[in-house]
């Protein structure tokens, strides 16, 4: 009984307030991640990250085995990061829909592709806590929305742990508008533990939403590493 009404009134409000798909503008049938306004002939043409991938950061291998150019020649942490997507064509269409244009009805759809990658790391949801990235004070400040923090609470309908124990630190650039180098410097001045924090996990796997240099998923890592958290990699929605 409690399922065909849920589904009753799914249908009603489908047929009073029809989704359109973020990327084609057609109607969007019922699908594992409705109502999240994606068709499934568009995710059907999302770019995602297959054959061989560099070990750390997740970006196609060219020419190289285990790890790309970049990630020879740096020291890192944090040495496994799994991108859902390239960041390209309409996967770098949905993310930035989800991410500047602030549709978080993507967060469902997105929080799926997710669910799928953390059995890659752990064999029960028992074993872990997903650590995401906080958010700039001054964005939420500002009323924009934590769009890694969302995903993180549809991660958490999954039965993972949420631990949201670190905070960004007031001031300061925006990864976005700094060179490589910079990003590194920047982004290892910028993350905290909360104060008052509790219940360190003993195992964490990060969540973001785009990598570019993994400067920010480094830096966090980290803080948790510091606090004897064995990290044991990453989960984004994207590599650019």
């Amino acid at each position: 009984m409690g399922m065909r009404f849920f589904h009753c009134v799914a249908d009603c409000v489908d047929a009073i307030f029809p989704v359109r798909c973020v990327l084609c503008g057609s109607l969007v049938s019922k699908s594992p991640w409705w109502p999240a306004p994606l068709c499934t002939s568009c995710e059907k043409t999302l770019e995602c990250i297959g054959g061989l991938r560099c070990e750390r950061c997740g970006r196609p291998l060219i020419s190289e085995q285990g790890l790309c150019a970049q990630c020879k020649n740096e020291q890192y942490i944090l040495m496994h990061i799994l991108p859902v997507f390239a960041y390209k064509g309409n996967a770098a269409r949905l993310v930035q829909c989800y991410k500047i244009e602030e549709r978080a009805s993507l967060a469902k759809y997105f929080s799926l592709r997710l669910a799928e990658m953390v059995p890659l790391f752990a064999e029960t949801s028992s074993d872990i806590a997903i650590v995401p990235v906080p958010p700039r004070p001054e964005k939420i400040w500002a009323g924009k929305f934590d769009q890694v923090g969302i995903l993180a609470n549809y991660l958490s309908r999954y039965g993972y742990r949420i631990w949201k124990g670190l905070v960004r630190r007031k001031g300061g650039a925006e990864q976005k508008t700094l060179a490589r180098a910079d990003r590194l410097k920047n982004a290892y001045q910028s993350y905290m533990l909360r104060a008052g924090s509790m219940d360190i996990p003993e195992k964490a796997l990060l969540l973001d939403d785009v990598c570019t240099t993994g400067s920010t998923l480094d830096a966090c890592a980290e803080i948790l590493a510091g606090k004897g958290t064995t990290i044991l990699g990453a989960i984004v929605l994207a590599a650019d």
